[in-house]
């Protein structure tokens, strides 16, 4: 067989497979368009999500009623829906309402989405949100102070810890940050460390024996030796820094809005987070951290406030009103925001100051009626 008629052979071979698979479509580059092989298959239309409506609010363990109604007497074969990014159900064709339960549900905006079958047609999706709020009132407490004690008003008070009868505390502002240890009794710092003057110093915690703290809008932080404040290394994360705490094991850190992040203390990675709401919305501004007898308490920005957090859910548990502990008249002339919680374990001492307070108070709540 020579080598000419092998050649026509393969050639009528290949026109042959052509006839039989139909005309091949070319774009410009000479590729063969692959959208000819896709199958039109429209989107089936068959049903509005009635209730609930898109954003609505609800209290945690509260249930959603889901409520569909037909866009025109086609019923769906079924319908699939999910909420919270899971698969809850599936509705068969007579079914068009479903209580959705949401106590397992996280605190924030989560997506309630169903997809509607019919035969071979794409699945129909719709996606309302829902806010879920706490469900807990949170306990209001008012103070009774029982200490005060002399503090640095120059010190712009941006993370407080108590340990071994020491304050040891993280001011803030460029060019003048500092991380400190202060003598209760006189309110002197016995051992400073001055922040590089580019960074705006934050929130500060104690874990395994060092000292971490943060920085606002740079997204560094620094890890020191307890006993001579120098620093030993430092580390990165992707949000704003303002608090800072930890619970034995992570790190907690807030932002200024109203989430926590719960952060592996050897290379500051993300392990999860939570929103804080309480029975009425979210709380947002959460400012300098600490972490007592299983809660997160958080002072609130520009308030009077502390807010006391379950770390599971992020459901407010309480707030403690500190309105008026400092004299109006001791008050720094522009900035002198409540800013500093420290907690002493081994006495159960409950400690709170401000930026540019002049003072630093021992104080025990006293519940509101």
């Amino acid at each position: 067989m020579n080598m000419k008629f092998l050649y026509l052979l393969s050639i009528s071979l290949i026109a042959v497979a052509a006839s039989c698979n139909g005309p091949v479509k070319s774009t410009k580059n000479g590729e063969r368009d692959k959208t000819e092989d896709v199958p039109k298959v429209l989107a089936a239309s068959l049903v509005n999500m009635e209730e609930p409506a898109d954003n609505s609010t609800f209290s945690s363990g509260e249930q959603i009623n889901l409520r569909l109604g037909l866009r025109g007497e086609d019923k769906p074969d079924s319908v699939r829906v999910y909420f919270d990014g899971k698969a809850i159900a599936t509705l068969e064709e007579q079914l068009l309402e479903y209580r959705v339960e949401t106590g397992a549900a996280g605190l924030g905006k989560t997506a309630l989405k169903i997809m509607a079958y019919k035969g071979d047609k794409r699945p129909q999706v719709i996606t309302h949100f829902v806010t879920i709020i706490s469900d807990i009132e949170p306990i209001l407490y008012g103070y009774r102070v029982i200490n005060k004690f002399p503090h640095d008003q120059t010190a712009y008070t941006q993370g407080l810890i108590y340990h071994n009868n020491y304050f040891y505390e993280s001011t803030g502002v460029e060019g003048r940050s500092t991380l400190r240890k202060v003598e209760p009794r006189t309110g002197e710092p016995v051992k400073v460390h001055n922040v590089e003057s580019k960074f705006f110093a934050e929130g500060l915690t104690m874990h395994d024996g060092l000292l971490f703290q943060l920085t606002w809008r740079r997204n560094v932080g620094f890890v020191y030796d307890l006993e001579s404040l120098e620093e030993i290394r430092r580390f990165h994360y992707t949000m704003q820094g303002w608090g800072l705490t930890g619970n034995g094991e992570e790190l907690i850190l807030s932002d200024g809005t109203n989430k926590l992040y719960f952060l592996d203390p050897a290379y500051f990675n993300v392990l999860s987070s939570v929103e804080v709401y309480d029975d009425k919305d979210y709380v947002w501004q959460l400012n300098e951290l600490e972490y007592i007898n299983g809660e997160i308490w958080a002072n609130i920005y520009m308030s009077d406030r502390i807010a006391r957090i379950d770390p599971s859910t992020g459901k407010v548990l309480a707030y403690i009103d500190l309105a008026g502990i400092l004299p109006r008249n001791e008050k720094h002339p522009e900035i002198a925001e409540l800013n500093g919680i420290a907690w002493d374990e081994d006495n159960e001492r409950l400690f709170v100051t401000g930026k540019n307070w002049p003072s630093l108070f021992e104080i025990r709540l006293v519940r509101k009626p």
